[in-house]
């Protein structure tokens, strides 16, 4: 069983800034949202870096680093002074990414923590449900592993935007290919038996599966993420960068594998200002248990 996180969220939020003072009004939100901090929002008076680190927990992960900017000191603060008594079942510890090179270079940056055990590598800006987190800790040993989304069982607002995502393709149950930002996913569909999450085998049928970048990673995916090129920039004036899907790219074609598991669930995405309010109602209808939780914890 995997134990060990390492949960990304060095990066600059650059997406989040334009009109964010609509939605936050606090001012040390506001003030570490601006520094690209932005899971420092909170939904319930929680940050909604709480939420993911609490359902790692209570899934039973005991060792969780967090990858940050060092000019980041939000959630540094946070965890120093409150991690234990929050998060009593888990070690929290924090990497830093000096510059912003990309997700496969932040993930370089906790080579420290990762050590020579496989680990579970996911996105902080994202809230994952627990049949993800427990297909992959406790998927085969000495395996790399992923969750294929069902692009029908996202809630409109992730659906919508599924170009803006990765998609894949899978051979006998395994990652073939991955596709980011694909102006056309229909050509995508992905015909095959994957696991899901009762551990059964089901027949996917012409469906869309997504990436949302939660992984369970053998400690070979390291020399992968160092050895990976930059990747061309995405944009007039933009720097390229060393990405994660295309150290994975390169991890298979060294001849590893990387399992996929198939989950029909929902996924948070707090990109856009406007994923505020979306986040907001999605928490308060779908995961008011761990509102209570959170509750409990932070008045003991």
């Amino acid at each position: 069983m995997v134990k060990r996180a390492v949960i990304l969220a060095a990066g600059s939020a650059s997406r989040m800034q334009k009109g964010i003072e609509k939605y936050i009004k606090d001012p040390e939100e506001l003030a570490a949202i601006r520094k690209g901090e932005k899971m420092a929002a909170r939904f319930s008076r929680f940050p909604f870096l709480d939420y993911q680190i609490l359902s790692l927990a209570i899934n039973g992960l005991k060792e969780i680093n967090i990858v940050l900017n060092p000019k980041d000191t939000f959630f540094k603060t946070h965890y120093t002074t409150m991690g234990k008594k929050l998060f009593p079942e888990v070690e929290i510890s924090f990497s830093y990414q000096e510059i912003p090179d990309g997700t496969a270079h932040a993930l370089l940056c906790a080579k420290d923590f990762i050590g020579g055990e496989r680990f579970l590598a996911l996105n902080g800006d994202n809230y994952y449900p627990d049949s993800s987190i427990r297909m992959l800790i406790n998927s085969p040993e000495k395996l790399s592993a992923m969750v294929g989304y069902d692009r029908e069982c996202f809630n409109p607002w992730v659906r919508d935007r599924v170009k803006s995502y990765a998609v894949i393709k899978t051979r006998d149950g395994k990652l073939d290919e991955i596709v980011e930002k694909s102006d056309n996913p229909e050509v995508f569909r992905v015909n095959d038996i994957l696991i899901d999450k009762n551990e059964k085998p089901v027949k996917i049928e012409d469906k869309i599966l997504v990436s949302m970048s939660i992984w369970c990673f053998t400690p070979e995916i390291m020399r992968a993420c160092s050895e990976v090129p930059m990747h061309p920039p995405r944009a007039p004036g933009k720097r390229g960068e060393y990405e994660l899907p295309d150290a994975v790219k390169l991890f298979l074609d060294w001849g590893n594998e990387i399992l996929v598991y198939y989950d029909c669930g929902d996924v948070l995405d707090l990109t856009k200002p406007e994923d505020i309010e979306i986040v907001s109602k999605q928490i308060k209808e779908k995961l008011i248990d761990l509102v209570v939780e959170l509750e409990n914890r932070y008045v003991v």
